[in-house]
């Protein structure tokens, strides 16, 4: 038993060696391992796997940092001191021997998250090509102009000038507009709706005669008589091409 424990402990360290940057990084992978909760670490069973792997390390001739000797000091000197017996009654107030250590890995912990944050963002931040800056052309630069009170004053009675023909150009267009008729469709549906409540075939042509009505108040007619029919309110009849076109209502 003991043996496939330090063949599979000799196999972790293989693996996991190269890839520790210092004693918090293995103390930590330890911790995660064993699903420890960092603010209650067991230092007795944390500190024997810790050392463990530094033994592991001697036998497979690895040079050991110094930084995991003093690690290895400090949780042998936290674990001496809660195996030495108090000789006074334990004070409610007495610092933990594990609290130094503890706010130590909580501090590494926060490192690592971060600095795993910005390894993604150089991932893909690494994909972004940027485009190298451009000499501005001299038109850019500041210009010091040569104003004389003459070209000034013709300037100023060009500027006002074409404020003066837009303002004639928009008014000509606006009379225009105002001068087109203008024919509601919805006030068309509704006279077509009255005059189908009598419960007679219209006939299209009598209805919007062009004698008596604009083209464009005949077209809003027709497309009233779609509306109606669209709606269900009546039926469109045409017998021939181009022939008369008949309305009548229809029966819910």
């Amino acid at each position: 038993m003991q043996n496939e424990l330090a063949s599979s402990l000799h196999n972790a360290c293989t693996i996991k060696l190269d890839n520790f940057e210092g004693p918090f990084d293995l103390l930590f992978y330890l911790i995660e391992k064993n699903q420890i909760d960092i603010y209650d670490i067991p230092i007795f069973e944390i500190t024997d796997q810790y050392m463990d792997y530094l033994f592991a390390m001697q036998e497979m001739d690895l040079d050991i940092a110094s930084e995991f000797l003093v690690m290895a000091s400090t949780l042998l000197h936290i674990k001496s001191k809660l195996l030495l017996p108090s000789k006074k009654e334990v004070d409610q107030d007495e610092v933990d021997p594990r609290e130094e250590l503890i706010m130590k890995l909580v501090e590494y912990k926060k490192a690592k998250e971060l600095a795993g944050m910005l390894q993604e963002r150089a991932k893909t931040w690494n994909k972004v090509y940027y485009k190298l800056p451009e000499a501005l052309p001299e038109s850019a630069f500041e210009v010091i102009l040569d104003v004389t009170p003459s070209l000034l004053k013709e300037c100023y009675l060009k500027c006002k000038q074409d404020y003066h023909d837009r303002q004639n150009d928009v008014s000509d267009k606006m009379n225009r507009i105002l001068a087109q008729e203008k024919v509601s469709l919805k006030l068309k549906v509704r006279e077509l709706l009255t005059k189908l409540k009598k419960g007679i075939k219209l006939c299209f042509s009598q209805v919007y005669n062009l004698r008596k009505m604009s083209r464009v108040e005949v077209a809003t007619g027709f497309l009233a008589t779609l509306e109606v029919a669209k709606l269900g309110r009546a039926t469109i009849k045409q017998e021939v091409e181009f022939g008369e076109i008949y309305i009548k209502p229809k029966r819910n």
